[in-house]
């Protein structure tokens, strides 16, 4: 009786405590709001002290969640219509890979401007501008993965699927959406890291003679930078790691944990992780009594008052009026995007000879700095990403340490990293490789490993039973097996390189620049000197690139290995 007693006494703090987190963070969120939406203000002065960067911290913590919670629906919508349609194959995954590839530097002036112009008497318009910049650092290889895991789904689910008459919905949330979790959130912390990277350029930027600061970590590094304060940088280093863990042990280990129970295997699962969030929530009684509460409405809704017949009727309505509004936002899309594609003709067309000899030199250097980034992140990544996803204790222990080292901005360590170059007598031509490494070998390592996860005992049974060891091994089951979110690796990889390259190939050091030939230089220098002719030849000519490299290598890699991964029962 006792012990009932304090089992129920031990339920009612848990609901307690439950109900004050909850309250905090609504508190917290109304406090941010506050001190955020404030009368324009382009420059926000930025204090170095330990205390300020705890509120600059919060801030930009809010702006990546949000950031995040629009790449997560954009993922999900845009991954399921590119990997359900003929046209989201035709038109969706090219577009982005253009998407993924294009500079921040080279979106920032419109974004910036546009939103500015939304809002013109309110900071809000400049807040939105972080938070979409930040979009476009995450979203690309979330959509990648949901895309890439749909495409991979085994064909025998497929058939179980439709001998049980799944409707679109039903099979998204019971087959499509577990499928995709484990690819889903590796590359979700993946994005998150590519979010932390950029955070110094888009919270401290200049748009020719205008500067804008917003009061944040990436505004306070960039400020330490700025005036060699290596006592800031050391603090900026303390307050990302203790964001990265809070973030990981609150957020990526649950969801790490409770994604496990989608893996696609025949024999049982050993060692499965625990996670003490997870467990937190389990035990919630409040929130079993709304699951339990929602569950009645819908059963509720569904016998009484929404009959099969009147379903259909409100279906039909919705596409009756669906398909006329579809219409019109379709020819309102069309004619913006034909407008935009005839005033970037003209200013195209007016640029010189040596405008285009300049900017065609400058895209082939970069690509095959791009290239050579890619082959080096290959050759280590892929191997560490395996041995480490196959030993899930090793995968759980190393997971923040390598969420910690690929979401530090890389820009802040050109510093040492330029010193070390200069030591070794490597200018920054070839250097600038390495640079772009430090930002873009984790999309390719983060993948392998979620792939490797993703391995079903079963396959580990086969090896260990035929003791199929070195490159046979390899070939015949650890590629295949991983191939799918391998190629997303590479391909988000590339996309991450080319977008690197706006900081990697133009570096301040000692408040003075230090450049190579290259489109992050020219992006670079178009942005400075306000020269939108230079800065928009220079991003056509990366999206031809990218289109043609699109179309000869990754387009013919999904294929092949689309058709090696469908395994069938």
């Amino acid at each position: 009786m006792l012990n009932i007693e304090l089992k129920k006494y031990q339920q009612i703090w848990l609901d307690l405590s439950f109900l004050v987190i909850l309250a905090g963070i609504v508190y917290l969120l109304i406090h941010v709001y506050a001190n955020l939406v404030v009368p324009f203000k382009p420059v926000s002065s930025i204090s170095l002290s330990p205390v300020s960067l705890i509120a600059y911290s919060f801030y930009s913590t809010i702006r990546m969640f949000a950031a995040y919670g629009l790449s997560l629906l954009f993922a999900l919508g845009y991954g399921y219509l590119a990997a359900r349609t003929r046209f989201g194959e035709i038109i969706m995954v090219p577009l982005l890979d253009i998407l993924q590839s294009i500079p921040v530097l080279s979106l920032m002036p419109a974004i910036v401007l546009f939103l500015i112009s939304l809002f013109p008497k309110s900071n809000i318009g400049l807040e939105l501008a972080a938070i979409v910049m930040i979009f476009t650092a995450m979203a690309w290889n979330m959509a990648f993965s949901v895309y890439q895991s749909l495409k991979a789904i085994p064909k025998d689910l497929d058939y179980v699927s439709s001998i049980y008459q799944f409707s679109k919905g039903k099979r998204f949330i019971w087959l499509e959406l577990p499928y995709s979790s484990i690819s889903l959130i590796w590359n979700s912390m993946m994005s998150f890291a590519g979010g932390w990277f950029f955070l110094s350029v888009n919270e401290a930027f200049v748009l020719g003679k205008q500067s804008y600061r917003l009061q944040g970590i990436g505004a306070y590094m960039s400020a330490a930078q700025e005036q060699s304060n290596i006592k800031a940088m050391v603090y900026s280093l303390i307050a990302m790691g203790i964001i990265i863990i809070f973030v990981d042990r609150f957020l990526w280990k649950p969801l790490i944990v409770w994604s496990g129970r989608f893996k696609i295997e025949d024999t049982g699962a050993e060692g499965e992780s625990e996670s003490i969030v997870l467990n937190y929530f389990k035990r919630l009684m409040l929130l079993k009594k709304i699951n339990y509460a929602i569950a009645n409405i819908q059963r509720t809704s569904s016998e009484h008052l929404l009959s099969r017949e009147r379903r259909d009727k409100i279906v039909h309505t919705f596409m009756l009026l669906f398909k006329p509004v579809s219409i019109v936002a379709i020819i309102a899309v069309t004619g913006i995007i034909m407008f935009g594609i005839y005033k970037a003709a003209n200013i195209l067309l007016s640029l010189s000879g040596t405008d285009v000899t300049y900017i065609s030199t400058s895209v082939l250097l970069t690509l095959a700095r791009v290239t050579a980034t890619l082959v080096i992140g290959v050759l280590w990544a892929v191997p560490a990403g395996v041995y480490i996803g196959l030993r899930k204790e090793l995968a759980t222990k190393l997971q923040p340490v390598i969420q910690f080292f690929a979401s530090y901005p890389a820009p802040m360590l050109y510093p040492v990293a330029l010193l070390v170059l200069h030591y070794m007598h490597v200018g920054l031509g070839i250097g600038s490789i390495f640079l772009m490494l430090l930002g873009t070998q984790w999309y390719i390592l983060y993948n392998t490993i979620s792939g490797a996860m993703s391995l079903s005992d079963d396959l580990i049974g086969v090896k260990r039973v035929f003791n199929v060891h070195g490159l046979t091994l390899w070939k015949n089951i650890i590629i295949p097996a991983i191939s799918p979110q391998l190629i997303t690796g590479i391909v988000t990889a590339a996309g991450g390189a080319w977008n690197a390259s706006i900081v990697a190939e133009y570096v301040l050091y000692k408040n003075r620049i230090i450049y190579t030939r290259g489109i992050g230089t020219l992006i670079n220098i178009a942005i400075e000197k306000n020269d939108f002719h230079l800065l928009l030849g220079g991003t056509f000519a990366m999206i031809i690139v990218v289109v043609v490299i699109n179309i000869t290598v990754w387009k013919r890699l999904y294929k092949k290995v689309n058709q090696l991964h469908q395994l069938e029962s």
